[in-house]
């Protein structure tokens, strides 16, 4: 499993460094420019663009969709999850601590616990990978990186559950799925994990200057 380990951090060194690549592209981008006289506040809108303009009342069809919302959400909260715990297995492996075999023998139900939710978060997951292929409105977008993307990610998650459920093989299975992840990450839409705070802000500068956001309630 060490060996293994290795190599996944090594594909996660070769993501972060690729990434960091792409942060530094967005920032030598620099900020927008616009001349117009402003109306209203940047700094308003910008915080109006990451948090309540993402309620599914805010976007213009989220509304519609609400039970693939929900999934959205507690997807990339598993994805979320999954980083978190795989940087806490890595770090405490290199203090001589397996973070598996500590749970199991101090907080079982934390171990039972994670693998139930990554399984969740998995089959939310599927379901939406299935939605994409099946559905016509979708499937008339959808492009290879759109399947893959989904495929990883969620594989990436069932990867977690399986090693929390501690079934045989399970190590070597995780962290060949956190490897194929990290390896694809830089090269496909995952990407936007860095893209998706440019847009914000750029939206929010856009939308705030022109008091647009945050919305006036009459």
């Amino acid at each position: 499993m060490s060996i293994l380990l290795i190599i996944s951090l090594a594909a996660l060194a070769l993501c972060l460094t690729m990434l960091f690549a792409h942060f530094v592209r967005i920032v030598k981008l620099g900020k927008p420019k616009d001349y117009s006289e402003p109306s209203g506040s940047v700094a308003k809108g910008v915080v109006y663009s990451n948090t309540a303009a993402m309620s599914p009342t805010n976007k213009e069809s989220a509304y519609l969709h609400l039970p693939t919302y929900t999934l959205g959400i507690f997807f990339h909260l598993g994805i979320f999850l999954s980083f978190l715990l795989y940087l806490l297995i890595v770090i405490l492996h290199f203090c001589g601590i397996d973070f598996r075999a500590l749970i199991a023998d101090n907080v079982k139900w934390l171990q039972y616990l994670l693998a139930a939710f990554l399984l969740a978060t998995t089959c939310c997951g599927i379901v939406l990978f299935v939605k994409r292929l099946v559905d016509k409105n979708l499937h008339s977008f959808a492009n290879l990186d759109d399947y893959l993307s989904n495929l990883f990610t969620t594989l990436f998650q069932l990867g977690g559950a399986l090693y929390f459920m501690a079934l045989p093989g399970s190590p070597v299975i995780y962290f060949i799925l956190c490897t194929i992840l990290f390896l694809y990450m830089p090269f496909g839409k995952l990407k936007h994990l860095l893209y998706y705070f440019a847009a914000r802000y750029h939206l929010g500068f856009f939308y705030g200057r022109r008091n647009v956001w945050p919305p006036q309630r009459s």
